[in-house]
């Protein structure tokens, strides 16, 4: 009985040791779970900051692609008041210019019938000059005859005279 109560005393101190040893076993375990725990909340805070942070630039992100679309409509919207403008100023230099032409084309057939009607009158006041110079120098070959015939007329009348004295 004794030896029974040894091996139950041994049995029992190795259940105690076996016990012990499980619960050593069970407390690694749960030391080993616990950091393994501190370390996936760890990861789990700095997943969860990483997040936030990506989170907030995408918000930012969606804030600048929102502004980009709204200038990419205020510069649309210019774009399309610059090409409406343009074809109204193209349309008026297009006037203009035909208006232009039109003038233009006036002030030269005016300038060409000023130079036909100078050049007309420019010959006839050639002519007229022609005419008055010749009637000029024969107004002064008939001035020279007379100044002749006077001067003849004069000698004669002064040897009349002188004949006249002597007689």
């Amino acid at each position: 009985m004794g030896k029974r109560v040894d091996e139950l005393n041994q049995i029992a101190t190795q259940m105690m040791e076996n016990a012990q040893k499980e619960k050593e076993a069970s407390r690694k375990e749960i030391q080993k779970l616990m950091e393994e725990k501190q370390q996936a909340i760890s990861d789990l805070n700095s997943m969860e900051k990483s997040f936030s942070v990506i989170f907030k630039r995408l918000e930012k992100q969606k804030e600048v692609l929102e502004g980009y679309h709204k200038n990419e409509e205020v510069l649309k919207k210019c774009a399309e008041d610059f090409l409406s403008r343009i074809k109204k100023q193209e349309q008026r230099y297009q006037a203009l210019k035909a208006h232009a032409e039109e003038k233009l084309q006036q002030a030269n057939e005016e300038i060409a019938q000023v130079h036909s009607k100078a050049k007309s009158e420019t010959a006839a006041l050639q002519a007229t000059l022609r005419k008055e110079q010749m009637r000029i120098q024969s107004l002064e070959r008939i001035l020279e005859q007379k100044t002749e015939e006077n001067d003849e007329l004069t000698k004669i009348c002064d040897d009349l005279i002188l004949k006249m004295e002597k007689n």
